[in-house]
């Protein structure tokens, strides 16, 4: 059973904070807790919220939203001391805008950005697990707009690198539905200002499981394993390494 208890970090101003703790990997060992958080855009997180995410061991943030979304709705942990932030765009066609702009019809709209990520932005990619493994200590969070798609991929790739089961990692990934209702009724009524179809916002705004499966099975058809991906777009051994290290014990 998958243990929840410490996941979500109600934290006022966001809606999908959580931690990629908890979960089996394939040594038998557990991802320690307070070591990975994904997240939501933090733009109305407070003083407050902040400082309990540095006391609970923040010390790195990755911004993956795109230099015109942050300017935008700035990360307040650009500004904040004791924690390091990065704006790391991982792939412009994965922000919202972007995806509303180039979306086109059929059974999942979403798997095309996905896979297009997955095989385009190597250097975006590799920059960001290069990042990761470089903390030394603390806690490192991920977060783009929804905390769904680009954060998403990431958190996806960092559990299966450790062998954490498909099943686990799709489960991780729809957790998202559950938590942001009111962000996505936020989004659809800008997009609805803007003149934009509904309709093709809101499937862009789910999280289905089949996406993250077929995702998931690409990468494995493709690369062999996550590791294998990683060392094919040029993530030393020893950034590899560390992660799994870090993903497996409590350093």
């Amino acid at each position: 059973m998958i243990d929840n208890s410490n996941r979500l970090l109600s934290l006022k101003g966001t809606y999908n904070i959580r931690d990629l703790g908890g979960y089996q990997t394939e040594s038998g060992n557990k991802i320690p807790w307070r070591k990975f958080l994904r997240a939501d855009s933090l733009h109305l997180l407070n003083d407050d919220g902040m400082s309990y995410l540095h006391r609970e061991g923040l010390r790195l943030v990755i911004d993956l939203r795109t230099e015109k979304e942050v300017k935008q709705r700035p990360n307040p942990f650009a500004n904040f001391s004791g924690v390091r932030f990065l704006n790391l765009p991982l792939f412009d066609d994965l922000a919202p805008i972007f995806m509303l702009n180039n979306a086109t019809s059929g059974k999942s709209p979403l798997l095309n950005f996905y896979l297009a990520a997955i095989h385009n932005q190597h250097k975006e990619i590799k920059a960001v697990m290069t990042e990761i493994s470089n903390v030394d200590e603390g806690a490192i969070l991920f977060n783009c707009t929804a905390g769904k798609d680009r954060t998403g991929i990431v958190a996806a790739l960092l559990l299966g690198l450790v062998g954490v089961s498909s099943d686990d990692i799709i489960y991780d990934y729809t957790l998202t539905a559950e938590l942001i209702p009111e962000l996505v009724k936020q989004l659809l009524d800008e997009s609805k200002e803007r003149g934009v179809d509904s309709k093709v916002h809101s499937r862009m705004l789910e999280s289905p499981a089949e996406v993250i499966r077929l995702t998931l099975a690409d990468l494995e058809e493709n690369y062999g394993s996550v590791s294998g991906y990683f060392e094919s777009i040029g993530l030393n051994s020893k950034s590899i390494s560390i992660l799994r290290k870090r993903l497996t014990h409590d350093v």
